[in-house]
């Protein structure tokens, strides 16, 4: 079993170096296909695949449940989503092996031609291989399907997602638009800066900064103020005297 958070720092880290688009590649020689970025991604994080390289074959048989997107609140930082064609649409190239009789027919007709990996949800970030580099989406455009892949930990958007403030420390401190120290800088922030951190991943961190959203190196990050659920935690000052009052007592501490 791959851990998630892994498996999402190695897609970005395939992405980062920029392969090319060939059919049968999972970017282990700087060229991917769709299913390659998947595949490509969960070998580097220690696992193993050992069956048929398609989107098709993902979606039958290493997605533990495929569902339709409603909105993109129904999905979760790690899952694969996918783009289908049904039958009688223009596009429609089901290979025989997933029709009736075929070694892979489950009853499901899709015709499923791309697959991406959720990389945030807010903002909605979709990683994905296409012609001719890696691609990050924006919107659910022509996503249709999402699942969970048998192969990763479910840890899910809640083991990720967070929300509180940091310092910079050590110095400036890049932005990236990805999880590689050899991906496009968006900007520099200064030493001591305030970044407001959306996502904890192994190493990196989402942050946004005046506006911009992308990914730091977290050893370089102090945390100043949590805010669970979005709500702060404040006490005054009249709060923590009482509160250091009654432990006094209780402890035996006072007089």
């Amino acid at each position: 079993m791959v851990d998630d958070k892994v498996f999402l720092t190695r897609v970005e880290e395939i992405a980062a170096e920029g392969p090319g688009y060939e059919h049968g590649h999972d970017g282990s020689d700087h060229l991917c296909d769709c299913i390659g970025l998947i595949i490509g991604a969960i070998r580097r994080a220690g696992g193993q695949w050992r069956g048929v390289h398609g989107t098709n074959y993902t979606a039958r048989k290493e997605v533990q449940r495929i569902e339709e997107i409603h909105n993109s609140g129904s999905l979760r930082i790690g899952e694969v989503v996918f783009k289908s064609y049904d039958p009688g649409q223009g596009g429609y190239k089901l290979p025989a092996r997933y029709e009736p009789g075929g070694e892979f027919y489950n009853g499901d007709l899709r015709d499923y031609y791309h697959i991406g990996v959720v990389i945030s949800t807010a903002p909605l970030r979709i990683r994905h291989m296409t012609t001719p580099r890696p691609k990050m989406d924006t919107s659910l455009g022509k996503w249709r399907w999402h699942g969970w892949l048998k192969k990763i930990s479910s840890g899910g958007e809640q083991a990720v997602k967070v929300s509180y403030k940091a310092k910079v420390i050590g110095g400036a401190l890049n932005l990236r638009e990805q999880m590689s120290t050899s991906s496009t800088r968006i900007t520099q922030i200064p030493d001591g800066a305030t970044v407001q951190v959306l996502e904890e991943l192994p190493e990196w961190c989402l942050v946004e900064y005046e506006g911009q959203t992308g990914y730091v190196l977290a050893k370089f990050l102090a945390e100043i103020q949590r805010e669970p659920d979005g709500e702060k935690i404040s006490v005054d000052r009249a709060q923590l005297e009482q509160i250091y009052d009654t432990l006094g007592d209780w402890l035996g501490l006072r007089g």
